[in-house]
């Protein structure tokens, strides 16, 4: 207990040190740079740019740095079970480290589906039928200024009709296949975590990241792609909506443009909640086996009883993993700059610091979505082993040490725990006594 709230002060005070060096460094560099400047007989344009840049980016980190100094203060006491969690997906993450490079194969697939998406639709555009286009041109000749005029026939490909149904299909289609693989690699990396949880011995558990992979596309190909069906068909009317935004902006009264903007806020809502419920059914499809429906009914009501949980988990674990990735995006920008300030051949290296900047944030958030799939995971094991087990012999608890101090009778719980540990121990001290003394006879 000791130890996690060490970790809970730990975290919340190097991110407010960092919320208060960050910006003042900024600030600092901003002041030395404009020093210099101001110093200087013959100032050039890309040496003010280079000095206006950094009092934008300086603004920037200290509005961001203020409002994550201010949530760690009122979510400061609601991290405790973040921590926890944050503790078991780690130890998890390191007894399969090879679930970190899930990501890239990930990005290999979206790349090679995204390359065929590209060569298809070179096709589409290009299909048409050829149609002969005649028109009249007017030559003159030099020599003996003499105009005429000639025919000339040009060919161009004149769409079909249906070809704006074709277009819709084929972008159905890339929606599709997108979140039917990020959908797969979702329920991969879950499928990996609840082998953890789900046994007793985690010494029994042997790769786990291969056995994923292997019950999704044994098992469960019909459930990714249904709920992946169901955000594609979301996306696809988003789409839609913005063709038909778009086509008739020139038009629109003030009433249509604000409701074609509602429109667009609920879907895009919609689609949030439901990426959210989906990721949540496939966790739940991976350790239990149910089906779309019924793992999307079962794991609603399993969220509705933790509703206050889940919300710290959303929020906190959210900002947490928000800490990181804004962590590793600024260490890149610092050392960036170090980097590019004094190279004569750079006149400008701003762009180039916020585009490794952003770069950065991309690579962790692609590594940190591992660790969030795996907190999303835990969580909805730990609430159904609590729903299901009450921690008294012959219902013991799954969960580990760690997360039984979360539930309502934790002293009950880790006291049948210990005392079964006691009785395991007692019945190996007892079989090797009983070893012994058959081999003394």
């Amino acid at each position: 207990r000791l130890g996690r709230q060490i970790m809970i002060y730990a975290i919340a005070l190097i991110a407010a040190v960092a919320c208060i060096a960050g910006p003042a460094y900024f600030w600092y560099v901003w002041y030395q740079a404009k020093t210099e400047l101001e110093e200087q007989t013959v100032q050039y344009q890309s040496q003010i740019d280079n000095v206006e840049t950094l009092m934008i980016y300086a603004i920037i980190m200290t509005v961001v740095c203020v409002i994550v100094l201010l949530l760690i203060i009122f979510l400061r006491s609601r991290i405790g079970l973040m921590v926890t969690l944050f503790k078991e997906a780690g130890f998890m993450v390191m007894r399969m480290i090879i679930i970190l490079f899930t990501p890239i194969v990930l990005a290999l697939f979206l790349m090679a589906w995204a390359a065929l998406w590209s060569f298809v639709s070179g096709f589409i555009y290009t299909h048409g039928a050829a149609t002969d286009f005649p028109i009249a041109r007017t030559f003159s000749e030099t020599n003996d200024n003499v105009d005429f005029t000639k025919e000339v026939t040009f060919v161009y490909f004149k769409d079909n009709d249906y070809i704006l149904y074709v277009w819709l299909y084929h972008l159905f289609g890339l929606y599709w296949g997108t979140e039917f693989l990020l959908a797969c690699h979702e329920m991969a990396i879950a499928g990996a975590f609840v082998q953890f949880y789900w046994t007793r011995d985690k010494r029994k558990v042997h790769f786990p990241v291969l056995r994923g992979i292997w019950w999704v596309f044994r098992y469960h190909l019909g459930t990714v792609a249904f709920g992946s069906c169901i955000i594609a068909i979301i996306q696809l009317i988003r789409t839609i909506l913005a063709y038909i935004q778009n086509k008739t902006k020139d038009s629109q009264s003030e009433f249509v443009k604000y409701l074609l903007y509602c429109l667009q806020c609920c879907l895009w809502c919609f689609e949030k909640v439901m990426k959210f419920i989906n990721r949540n059914a496939y966790i739940y499809t991976a350790f239990k086996g149910t089906n779309f429906c019924s793992s999307c009914k079962k794991v609603f009501g399993l969220l509705m009883s933790n509703l206050v949980r889940v919300g710290v988990i959303n929020c906190v674990g959210s900002f947490i993993l928000f800490i990181g990735k804004f962590m590793v995006a600024i260490i890149t920008g610092i050392l960036g700059y170090f980097m590019m300030k004094n190279d004569a051949d750079l006149q400008y290296w701003a762009v180039p610091v916020l585009i490794a900047s952003i770069f950065a944030f991309a690579v962790a958030h692609t590594f940190f979505s591992v660790y969030e799939i795996g907190i999303d995971t835990i969580f909805v094991c730990f609430a159904e082993d609590e729903t299901i087990n009450d921690g008294t012999p012959g219902r013991e608890y799954y969960m580990s040490k760690n997360l039984m101090q979360w539930v309502d009778n934790s002293g009950e719980a880790l006291k049948n725990l210990r005392k079964r540990k006691a009785q395991q121990k007692a019945q190996a001290k007892a079989g090797k006594s009983g070893d012994v003394a058959m081999e003394d006879m």
